[in-house]
């Protein structure tokens, strides 16, 4: 992974005011992340399952839009 050097001065900044290693503070980052993804894409597709429907009929049908892509 390529990082610029603002995006390292940053991380570094952050990991050593949380006490971790750039490289255990990116590790946490990026697990976090991830797992908050999944949860969300769980509870989506749980959403859905209660509704009669899968995730992309919801999508797809206009019920859920994500505006953000």
């Amino acid at each position: 992974m390529d990082l610029t050097p603002g995006e390292q001065d940053a991380i570094a900044a952050h990991a050593s005011a949380l006490g971790l290693s750039p490289d255990e503070y990116i590790h946490r980052t990026a697990a976090e992340r991830a797992l908050d993804w999944q949860r969300e894409r769980e509870a989506f597709q749980a959403l859905a399952r209660r509704r009669g429907r899968t995730a992309a009929e919801l999508v797809h049908r206009g019920s859920f839009a994500d505006h953000a892509l």
